[in-house]
């Protein structure tokens, strides 16, 4: 919140409490005064961002974020959340780019999950069990070592995969299989 007057800090504050109010219209009239007074504020954008998203606005919720990142390339939660909007579009690629950013710009333990995530929808479940242990490396927290021993039950389905079920035979004793030379 730098180079910002009191009156837009005023202005931001307001706006940010409009969203966690679930006032979404509302929040985006606030930003929307605050950046036409000063459009040089990434926290407004961000935040106006997170009002669209909520809104069910992506493509502008990812402008607004994008405009975040010219003013300030190093806004982590702006990166977050255009990793999180581009996860929710289903353009994992897109978004997997988007997270090693972050994590190459000082991430944290749920970035490393939120990655994670992002390698399972692409099937990559190695490269996501690694990050799942260097989360937990980070923030010994319960539900890290539970999605670790989900992805290792994966990775060994995937590697033996379970057989199919063989047919059970009929109670009157013929096969539960027919095949059409055996018929009259």
């Amino acid at each position: 919140m730098r180079n910002m007057q009191t009156k837009e800090k005023v202005m931001l504050h307001k706006g940010m409490d409009k969203v966690k109010r679930m006032q979404y219209e509302e929040a985006l009239e606030v930003f929307d005064r605050l950046l036409a007074v000063n459009s040089q504020i990434p926290e407004a954008w961000n935040n106006k961002g997170v009002a669209l998203f909520r809104l069910g606005r992506s493509d502008e919720a990812l402008e607004c974020y994008g405009k975040t990142l010219a003013i300030d390339p190093d806004n982590l939660d702006a990166l977050r959340n255009t990793g999180f909007v581009l996860r929710c579009l289903g353009k994992n690629e897109e978004a997997l780019q988007v997270y090693d950013t972050v994590l190459q710009k000082g991430g944290d333990a749920i970035d490393f999950e939120s990655t994670a995530g992002v390698l399972i929808s692409l099937g990559k479940l190695e490269e996501a069990i690694n990050c799942l242990f260097l989360a937990k490396d980070m923030m010994p927290l319960d539900r890290f070592e539970e999605e670790i021993g989900i992805l290792k039950g994966m990775i060994l389905e995937k590697k033996n995969p379970a057989p199919e079920p063989v047919p059970e035979a009929k109670k009157d004793g013929t096969d539960a299989i027919q095949t059409t030379e055996g018929k009259e």
